[in-house]
Parts: C-alpha cells; sequence; structure tokens
C-alpha cells in the first residue's frame, strides 16, 4: 500500500475524542435513506386503510400519480448543480418512491408484489445512497477521484472567513500537498487569503506554519496554498555536496532545503544579496559557507572576501577556494580601491568583445565580493572609500559581478538606504519583528513572515527573496546544511572542500589575476591615481562620481602648475560637455557629471576662468553662455589646452589654510620656525628632489617617530612636518593630499576645531602596506 504523506497525516484525526465523533458522523450520514424509506412505508399503509376500498381509492390513485408527476420534476428541476448521475439518482428515488406508494395505497404493502418492491426496490435505492454519503465524505488518500485538500478545505473553510472559496490538488508527495485557491471574484483577493493563512491552520487543526498562500501572478482572484510539516525545520541537514561541481555559475546555487523539502535554486547572477542574522542564527555558516561552497565549486568565478571584524572565524576554511581574502582594514581598503579602479576597464573590455552584460563563456570569470560584518568595514571606511564602495555596488552587475553584504542589522546607521534598496534579501533568525523591516522584503512583509519567533532562533534558518526564487517559496521557512556536529568537524569539511577546488585552479582573466595579487606587482589600471589635492570632505564625497568613468594614465603626484591630473581630466570632460550641448548650467553637470552642487560651481568657476563659459547674465539665469565657437577643429584645440596646462588655481584654492591656528597683522614681525630639526632627512646629493615614493617614506618614518616618542598628535604647520617638505622638495598640496591618504587609510584621524585642523596617528599597521609608499 503507498505510503501517505506526512502532510495528509497531521491533517488526520489525531486524538481518540476527534476518531469517535468522526465515526459517529459518518455512521450518522447513513441513516437518512432507511428512515425516508421507513416512513414511506408507514404513510402507504395509512393511506391504503383510508383510501384503499372503491370508490375512494380511484381518487387516491390519480393523486397520488399526480404527486408522484409533480414531486419527480420539481426533483429534476431543483438538482440541475448537481452532475448527472446525482441529478439522475435523485430523480429516479422521487419516482420509485412515488409509484410504489401509489401502488401501495391500492393493494396494501402486504401484498407479495407490494412487499417485493418496498424489499428489493427501497432497500437498493437506500443502500445506494447510502455508498454515495461513504465516497462523498472520505478522501482518497492514494491518489483516487476525490480531492484530499478540497475535502480537508471545504470541512473547515467557513471557520475562517473563505466561504466559497474551492481549492483543487495540484501536487502531492511524501512531505507537502500543493493546490490552488479559487476565490470568490469580485468579494476576495490572493492577500485576503494571504492574511488568513494563520486561522486556516487554526480551523484545519495544523501546526503554525503549516500554510503558505502565495498570489498567482496571472489571477487575482486565485492563488498558491501549500501544507507542509514545520517541525521537518527542526532537524539539522547534513551538507550534501555540492550542486553542479564544474558548471557554471549561470546555473542555480543549493544553499538548502525548503520546509516542503524540495531545494532552493537560486540563480545568482545579476544582483546582490543581503544576509542579516542575530548572533547565533547561523548567517555565516549557514549563509556563507553555503554560498561560497557553491560558487568556489563553479568554474567561471571569481571570488573576493573581506571580514576586518572576526578575522579567519568565518572565511579562513575557505580561504583556499578565494581569489583574495583581506582581514585588515589597509588591504580592504586596498581590494576596494582595485576593484573599483578595474571595473571600468572590464565594461570596456566586455562592450568591445560585443556583450551588453556578462554572460556565460564570454571569457571573463563572474566577481563575487563577499563582505562579512558590512557595518563595521563601511564605518571604517574614509568618505572616499565609503563612496568607492557605494559605487562598486551600484556597477559591477554591468561589468560581471555581484555584492554579498553580512550583517546583524541593516537599519539605515549600517547601511545606506540606497544601497540596501538594491539588496536582495536573505533574513535569519531575529531578536526582534522591528528587525524584519530591514531583513525581509515588503512582499515578505506582506505574507506575514516572522522569524524573530523562531524558537531558540533556530540556527540555520531563513527566508530567502531573490530574483528566480518561485512565488510559491520567497516566504517559505528554508534550512541551510550543516557541515558537521562539532566545529572541528564542520571546519575540516569545509577546508577540505575548499583545497578541492583553489581559486589558483581557474583560469583567470586579466582583470582578476591583477585584483588578485595584494602585492600590487600586477599594474592596475589607476592604481597610481591620487584623490585631489588636501580635498575637503565634500571632494572625497564626490571624487568618484566625477571621474570614474574615465582613467587616466599613472602620474608621480602633480605636476608643476598643471593642478591635479584627475580633476584635470574633469575639467576636460565638463568642458566637452558644454561645448557640445552650447549650454553650461550647475544642473547639467549634476545630472550628467554626477557632481555636488558645491564642485560644479568650482568646476564653473574654472571653465570661466579659463575662457570656455562666461559669466551668468540676467537674461539666462540658468545657464551660462559657451564662448568657444562650435566649430569642431578649433573646439578640439581648446579641450587639448585644457588638459595640457590644467588649472594652477584652483589646486591652490581649494588647499587647506597650511597654519589655521596662527594669525598675524601686517605690522606683526615675521618670525621663523625654530632651527631644532628632530628628523635630519638631508636632500640627495645631486641636489634634485626625491622621488614620490621616498617622499612618503619620509613622512612614514617621521610619524613612527612621532608616535614613538609619544605625541601622536599635529598639525600640517608643526615645524617638524614643514622640514621634512622641505627636504623631500615637495610642495604644501602634495603633503596635504598625503596626509589626506592617510587619513583615509586609517592611519591618522582628523579632527577640525574650530579653525584648526589635527592629526593624531592611530594605526601604524597600514604602512607596511605596500600600497601606501608607492604613488597612490
Amino acid at each position: 500500500m503507498a505510503r501517505k504523506t506526512q502532510t495528509l497525516q497531521i491533517a488526520q484525526d489525531a486524538t481518540v475524542e476527534r476518531i469517535i465523533v468522526a465515526a459517529v458522523s459518518k455512521i450518522g450520514v447513513m441513516v437518512p435513506p432507511w428512515a425516508v424509506l421507513g416512513l414511506v412505508t408507514v404513510i402507504a399503509a395509512i393511506s391504503h386503510a383510508k383510501w384503499g376500498q372503491p370508490p375512494a381509492v380511484t381518487w387516491a390513485t390519480m393523486a397520488a400519480t399526480l404527486s408522484t408527476v409533480v414531486m419527480t420534476g420539481v426533483t429534476w428541476a431543483v438538482s440541475h448543480q448537481r452532475g448527472l448521475l446525482g441529478r439522475a439518482h435523485s430523480t429516479l428515488t422521487a419516482l420509485f418512491g412515488g409509484l410504489w406508494f401509489t401502488i401501495a395505497t391500492i393493494t396494501g404493502i402486504a401484498a407479495q408484489v407490494t412487499l417485493g418492491m418496498l424489499f428489493f426496490g427501497g432497500g437498493t435505492l437506500a443502500v445506494a445512497w447510502n455508498i454515495r454519503a461513504v465516497i462523498r465524505q472520505t478522501p482518497s488518500l492514494d491518489g483516487g477521484s476525490v480531492d484530499p485538500l478540497s475535502f480537508l478545505f471545504d470541512k473547515a473553510k467557513d471557520s475562517f472567513g473563505l466561504s466559497g472559496a474551492k481549492v483543487r490538488t495540484t501536487e502531492v508527495d511524501d512531505y507537502k500537498i500543493r493546490g490552488k485557491l479559487a476565490l470568490p471574484a469580485g468579494e476576495k483577493t490572493a492577500d485576503d487569503a494571504i492574511k488568513t493563512a494563520p486561522y486556516i491552520e487554526s480551523g484545519m487543526r495544523l501546526p503554525p506554519g503549516s500554510v503558505l498562500v502565495a498570489a498567482d501572478e496571472d489571477d487575482a482572484s486565485q492563488a498558491h496554498v501549500t501544507f507542509s510539516d514545520p517541525r521537518v525545520m527542526k532537524r539539522p541537514l547534513p551538507w550534501p555536496g555540492p550542486y553542479r561541481p564544474g558548471g557554471s555559475i549561470a546555473e542555480a546555487l543549493r544553499p538548502g532545503m525548503y520546509q516542503d523539502m524540495s531545494e532552493v535554486l537560486h540563480p545568482f547572477i545579476g544582483h546582490h544579496l543581503q544576509i542579516m542574522g542575530m548572533i547565533g542564527s547561523g548567517k555565516s555558516i549557514g549563509g556563507a559557507w553555503n554560498y561560497l561552497a557553491e560558487i568556489i565549486s563553479r568554474r567561471d568565478t571569481g571570488t573576493f572576501g573581506i571580514d576586518i571584524s572576526k578575522d579567519e572565524q568565518t572565511l579562513g576554511p575557505v580561504r583556499d577556494g578565494l581569489h583574495r581574502f583581506e582581514t585588515t582594514k589597509a588591504g580592504a581598503v586596498d581590494l576596494i580601491r582595485g576593484m573599483h579602479a578595474e571595473i571600468p576597464q572590464r565594461t570596456k573590455w566586455l562592450s568591445a568583445h560585443g556583450f551588453q552584460k556578462w554572460t556565460k563563456g564570454c571569457g571573463l570569470l563572474y566577481w563575487f565580493l563577499w563582505i562579512e560584518e558590512y557595518s563595521k568595514l563601511y564605518e571604517a571606511l574614509g568618505e572616499a572609500d565609503q563612496t568607492k564602495l557605494e559605487e562598486i555596488i551600484k556597477e559591477i552587475r554591468s561589468a560581471g559581478g555581484s555584492v554579498v553584504i553580512s550583517l546583524q542589522r541593516a537599519d539605515y546607521t549600517q547601511v545606506p538606504t540606497l544601497i540596501r534598496s538594491q539588496m536582495a534579501k536573505m533574513c535569519f533568525g531575529l531578536a526582534d519583528d522591528d528587525d524584519a523591516k530591514f531583513g525581509t522584503s515588503d512582499r515578505q512583509r506582506k505574507a506575514g513572515v516572522a522569524p524573530e519567533q523562531w524558537e531558540n532562533h533556530q540556527p540555520g534558518m531563513a527566508y530567502l527573496d531573490a530574483p528566480g526564487i518561485r512565488a510559491t517559496h520567497y516566504a517559505m521557512p528554508m534550512r541551510t546544511y550543516a557541515w558537521g556536529k562539532t566545529d572541528n568537524e564542520a571546519n575540516a569539511n569545509m577546508r577540505a572542500h575548499a583545497a578541492a577546488f583553489p581559486a589558483a585552479s581557474k583560469n583567470a582573466d586579466e582583470f582578476t589575476a591583477r585584483l588578485a595579487d595584494p602585492s600590487g606587482s600586477a599594474a592596475r589600471p589607476g592604481a597610481a591615481i591620487a584623490m585631489p589635492a588636501a580635498s575637503t570632505d565634500a571632494d572625497h564625497t564626490n571624487a568618484g562620481h566625477g571621474v570614474g568613468q574615465s582613467q587616466p594614465e599613472a602620474v608621480e603626484g602633480p605636476r608643476e602648475g598643471a593642478g591635479d591630473e584627475r580633476f584635470t581630466e574633469l575639467l576636460a570632460e565638463a568642458a566637452e560637455l558644454v561645448v557640445t550641448a552650447r549650454h553650461a548650467s550647475t544642473a547639467m553637470l549634476q545630472r550628467k557629471l554626477r557632481l555636488s552642487h558645491a564642485d560644479c560651481l568650482r568646476v564653473l568657476e574654472v571653465l570661466e576662468r579659463r575662457g570656455i563659459i562666461g559669466p551668468q547674465t540676467t537674461e539666462d539665469a540658468t545657464g551660462r553662455p559657451v564662448l568657444v565657437p562650435a566649430d569642431a577643429e578649433a573646439a578640439q584645440e581648446v579641450l587639448e589646452q585644457l588638459r595640457a596646462d590644467g588649472d594652477a588655481v584652483s589646486q591652490h584654492v581649494r588647499t587647506d589654510d597650511p597654519s589655521p591656528d596662527l594669525t598675524a597683522g601686517p605690522d606683526d614681525p615675521i618670525t621663523e620656525p625654530g632651527a631644532d630639526d628632530v628628523l635630519e632627512t638631508p636632500p640627495e646629493e645631486d641636489g634634485t628632489k626625491v622621488s614620490p615614493e621616498a617622499a612618503r617614506r619620509l613622512v612614514h618614518d617621521w610619524l613612527r617617530h612621532r608616535a614613538a616618542t609619544n605625541r601622536p598628535t599635529f598639525t600640517a604647520s608643526d615645524p617638524e612636518f614643514q622640514k621634512i617638505r622641505e627636504a623631500s622638495g615637495t610642495k604644501r598640496p602634495w603633503s596635504y593630499k598625503v596626509l589626506g591618504e592617510l587619513v583615509d587609510d586609517g592611519v591618522l584621524r582628523r579632527e577640525k576645531t574650530g579653525a584648526t585642523t589635527t592629526f593624531t596617528v592611530i594605526d601604524l599597521a597600514p604602512l607596511d602596506s605596500p600600497g601606501l609608499n608607492q604613488a597612490a
């Protein structure tokens, strides 16, 4: 005998009292046909005794015959909603009953023929009605003609407010019953049914979490309904191995199993993922390990990890499968800057080879940037690197890549709203329902998901809503795989898996190879491009927006009279834009170049000073006149000259006051700094200035000296720092740029008190990074 499904076993009567009630109810439906047969017999006997003799019998026969005809016609008419078999059965029963009553009135019930008709004919009809009653009320658990889900639903639908709704089964297996719910058109919608899921469970006496209702994408009056056993989620599921080892990342990943014991299949390309869960919820092992185990087993993936919070604890066992893994702020910053520089190169490569986006077999590895404890990393970054990370998230999909961020609470203080809105959601157990709005999607919340209600947070359980997830499963709990019964066993299993699919065995493209090289030995596009000299906070915030798409050649610091290289290129882009459009305004620059309002004003000021645009006039309050002629040759000459000369004035007006704590009047005597040079750094013997790399090393050595002598705080006008600048032959803008870079790298902390800016040495470790001793 075929095994009954687990869900149907839940739905059947589970207590002695319910079994007794069910048995009595089943016996009760057998009585009415026999009761009607007995009642007709008694009435026929009375009719014969009263009107069975002439001349009354003639009139009684006529009356009984007419009643039989009327009763038969009425029965046929009122049973039109029944099936053909049911309608015919009801009509023939009425006809036979009327005919026998007429005959019994004439002959009496004791006559041999009349009694035989009663025994055989009446008994047969009563038994037939009993058979129909039994079949209607007993579901076929082995796939017979009666729909088990419809049977269970119809018995209780009035109690949970869905009277008029119909259910039909579409799929039955050992772990679930899935069906289609048809709602009264114009009266109920799928959202109404979704809200009643807890009441359906109560009305059908099922465990909480057994019923999942999801909207039908094609018909608002219908919904998908799934019955499954939530108790299967309490048991750990051992990891079964990779789903498609050696396959492409274009194929779905399998991080776990749903409550109905179907596989979670997540096609993970072209979008990002946010993983959220409280401490102990299993998001690191359940989320990171199960996804990364699938990702590194695919032949066309390049995987990069960052975790400056837990070091090797989470991603350490996966290290062999990662192309690069950073656990320090300096390493994370270098990886972010490198990826930011490579993305435009990858998009150009794809475009040059005829691809609008990353495609399986295009020749590039699909990138995954996995960031554990994202909020701590984001807070540790300087504003310029925060901007770069945000731009990576916004642009990496076009270059063939996805970003995964994992954290405990994704509110606006931890993740910018713009970034959170671009993320698919995977949510593990939470502390309270207030957190759920940050870790789940809108439609999951409408479906009533409650990750905060899982008993002991049930480590490894989660909800997943992402592109490619079926409409019937985005609100269904899933459980990720367990990697071992103990931590040691789990770590050993993951290390063995990572060793079986090492990143070094993959045929990396040029961009992946450069990014995977933390030593920086592979030349990286844009690696030597610095931030604008002495940039302000506003400059750091918008630096990536204006020039992120342009990658000029690397330079060794700013040139005399040429200004900053990146700003020069930005000026050239802006000039080309206004000359082509024959219009110049802050609104256009903001829209086209993604600059802040302050940066737009600065750019327009430089373009006006260079004679490319004119001043704003009263006739045109929204724009500036373009003075360069539309002639292509003349415009090209102006642009080339601008690229060659830059704007020296702009560089210096953007430089902070070198000594904001010093003030003097026109008649005050001029005093020189003290001659006591703590750190003597004479220039090179040939009298020329040292290289930018050597100048940076001088600054780094001086910072180590300040920290060792317990003098970590200084200003840019510190006499010792001025000696360093003079000894290296560098200018004030260059030194301010270096200080700004050290702030971004986490070596220094910058503080402003009134007009005074101070710098404090807080972490010397990043100074050991090879990239900090090169022209950045």
